[in-house]
This record gives structure tokens, sequence and C-alpha cells, in this order.
């Protein structure tokens, strides 16, 4: 029954053929967890599609709309600068008093100084450890390795069309911007360089995408942590809610927060129009085993 789970973006792009399309299409017929799980992810889709046409509108209109305000600013900055040095000009030329010839000459006469060398002083740079120092969190004392091999099993990760479609620039844009590079590199499976890319909150804040590309990647590369957070603010996304969700469970077992763990499942469990209910059943049986 996994393998239809895994088999329903390949059924909604139409390249399932042959006894794979007939199997899963029966399945469908039988199991209504998979037939909600299917309208789950064709809806998912179909609001990817209107996210990447509002994206393309805003990407169309945010340059140039910068450009005359960036422009608008360089020439007030510079007509008020221009304004300030000819009033500070005429204040310094009227307010100073007249000199004599004998003031002129006793303050413009050359004062001879002995010869002297000024050595600059030279900032000593702090002393760089040889070896990184030892640290051990909190969160990674609590890891328990087969945890984490079981919330890497049950990960949901950004889909391939989402990865692809966000890889690729809007219009004619010569070079990708920040979110773009980082959806290559997680589609070439460079998780590390993916966060790397990705690593200032402002580069995701109003990119739900980004986000949840950057959210995968960190809990591949075991920085479940950030995942968790990433996951956490995805969870009011209209596109992403419910992996957000799914997701942060995983993280929040991952750490070894059983308590939280158990009580967020079981809630998936209770919820029947939950698109990953059929998992959180299998995963709360598997559980058990972790007391």
């Amino acid at each position: 029954m996994e393998n239809f789970y895994q088999n329903i973006e390949r059924y909604l792009l139409g390249e399932l053929a042959g006894s794979d399309l007939t199997a899963f299409e029966n399945a469908l017929q039988s199991n209504a967890d998979l037939a909600r799980s299917v309208a789950h992810h064709r809806e998912m889709m179909q609001r990817l599609d209107a996210m990447r046409v509002r994206n393309k509108v805003k990407s169309s209109i945010i340059p140039h709309r910068a450009k005359s305000v960036a422009m608008y600013t360089s020439r007030k900055f510079w007509s008020l600068a221009a304004s300030l040095v000819v009033l500070l000009a005429a204040i310094l030329f009227f307010t100073q008093p007249a000199r004599t010839h004998q003031e002129i000459a006793e303050n413009e006469s050359p004062t001879i100084l002995p010869d002297t060398i000024i050595t600059p002083k030279v900032e000593t740079p702090n002393p760089l450890p040889d070896k990184p120092q030892a640290y051990q969190s909190r969160e990674k004392s609590l890891k328990n390795p087969k945890l984490i091999a079981l919330a890497r099993e049950y990960l949901v990760q950004p889909s391939q069309t989402l990865v692809r479609d966000a890889s690729q620039p809007d219009g004619d844009t010569s070079s990708k911007t920040p979110a773009q590079l980082a959806a290559v590199a997680f589609e070439k499976r460079k998780f590390r360089l993916a966060t790397e890319i990705l690593k200032e909150d402002s580069q995701v804040l109003e990119d739900e995408n980004a986000r949840f590309i950057r959210a995968s990647a960190r809990f591949n590369i075991g920085q479940i942590s950030g995942a968790a957070k990433d996951f956490e603010a995805l969870k009011t996304s209209f596109q992403y809610q419910h992996e957000a969700r799914w997701n942060f469970l995983l993280c929040q077992m991952a750490v070894g927060n059983m308590t939280t763990s158990r009580t967020l499942l079981a809630e998936m469990v209770e919820e029947k129009d939950f698109p990953f209910r059929a998992k959180a059943v299998e995963l709360e049986g598997k559980l058990l085993k972790f007391r």
C-alpha cells in the first residue's frame, strides 16, 4: 500500500501506465484514505500553479517600483545635501571675524617640529583555537539514532514538481535568485548548500516554497531545531499546512520529545480527513516500541 502513496504524484502527472495505472486506480476505488490523499495532492498542485502565477506577477511589478523609489530617494538626498553645503558655507563666510595683517602673519608663520616617527598601532587579532571547541547542545543529547531514522523514513519532502518549478527563473531573467539556487542545490541533494544559500530568515519570510525547501534541507542534515522552526512557521500556510504539521511532529520525535510527539500523533489519527492519517496510524504502531 505504501507504493500507492509514493505513486500519487506520478498518477496526477499522467506518468503511470499499464498495470501500474490499473492497480493504482483499483486501489483508489477501494481505499478511502488513498482517495483523500490524491484529492489533497491534486489541490496542492493546483495551489502551487496559482502561487507560481502570483509570483510571476509580483516579480514583474516589484523591480519597477523599487527602481522608481530608489531614483526619487537619490535625487531628493543629493538636492538636500547640496542645499546644506551652500547654507553652511554662507554661515561660515559671514560669521568669521576679520583679521589684521599682523594676525595673519603670526597665525600663518610655519612652525618647525622635530623629526618624529609615528608608529601606527597594530591591532593583534584574537587568536583562533587550533581545534574547534567541543560543544554539545541539549538537543543533541536527546537525539535517538533509531528515532531519527524513523523520522527520516516518514518525512514528507518537497515534490519534484515543486523543486523543479522553484528552480526556474521567472520570465527572461538571466541570473537566478537565492531561492532558485537553493532549489537547484536541493534537487541535486546538496542539502547543506541549500541551507547556506537560504541562511537568512528574510530570504524565506514571504516565500513559502523557499521556506519549505530550507526546512526539509535542514532536517536532512540534522539541523532539527531549525527545521522545526520553519515547519512551525508554515502551519498557517494555505499551501503547506498539512505537510508542516506532519513534519513538525517528526522533528519533535527526532529530538526525543516523545510526550509531545504522541499527543500530536493522536490528534492526527483522530482527524479522518487528515491527508497523512494513514501514515499517522502506521507510525503510531511503530512508536509502541519506544517507551
